[in-house]
């Protein structure tokens, strides 16, 4: 056997190697997703987002998003939004967004600003968040947090980067107790169909803190995302 076939016989037992990572990846989260449907506390979000660049570090972006609670069996919500993005450099991008949450009852909606930033240690990539969301409820109520993310992604091959999350809420404006009341961990991966077209899967767990009778959460995440560049 020459080098050729031998280095050919390696790439073939390496994609075989990914094919059954991403396999069993699959047959995990769908096995949980069946199991966490039968607790009347899971919900599944699922939703897409399209980026349009407009020019040059500057896109817009539409998205749609579903959530489902009562052990997904119920329309929770519909939310509509639109997000203006700009790219400074690689390493940091910042956006504003506009939601619409469209509810069974009255709609409300909310603003937020955000600011990332992006650092590389091959294979990992690390992501930190800062988030400022104002939501605007009915009877003229307002919420006002500070979201703070942290996310480890590995890049197990170009197609798929498993990753591991973590988002801790901070109330502004609140005194009737501690400020921090929510907090949510992530874990799920990212699968890239080609450079821009991803679908991005993971299992949340929010949960209320610093609450007589918090409530907890378990989320099935599914999204299909467009995206030229961020």
């Amino acid at each position: 056997m020459n080098s050729d076939k031998i280095i050919r016989c390696l790439k073939l037992c390496k994609h075989r190697k990914y094919f059954r990572t991403f396999l069993l990846t699959i047959i995990f989260l769908f096995n949980f997703l069946l199991i966490k449907a039968q607790n009347p506390d899971t919900e599944l979000w699922t939703g897409f987002s399209i980026d349009f660049p407009i020019i040059d570090n500057f896109s817009i972006e539409p998205a749609e998003q579903f959530r489902f609670d009562h052990g997904i069996s119920e329309l929770k919500s519909a939310i509509t939004e639109i997000s203006l993005k700009y790219k400074f450099n690689k390493y940091f991008k910042v956006l504003t967004t506009y939601r619409l949450y469209v509810r069974p009852e009255l709609p409300n909606h909310a603003i937020y600003l955000s600011g990332y930033f992006t650092y590389d240690i091959e294979p990992f990539e690390l992501k930190y968040k800062l988030t400022y969301k104002k939501k605007f409820e009915e009877d003229n109520k307002t919420e006002e947090h500070i979201r703070n993310k942290i996310t480890v992604e590995y890049e197990l091959a170009k197609w798929i980067k498993p990753f591991i999350a973590y988002e801790l809420f901070y109330r502004l404006n609140y005194k009737k107790g501690d400020r921090f009341d929510n907090y949510r961990f992530y874990i799920g991966c990212n699968l890239k169909i080609n450079k821009d077209h991803e679908i991005q899967l993971y299992y949340m767990r929010e949960e209320e803190i610093n609450m007589k009778n918090p409530k907890r959460t378990n989320i099935i995440g599914v999204f299909y995302n467009i995206d030229s560049w961020f």
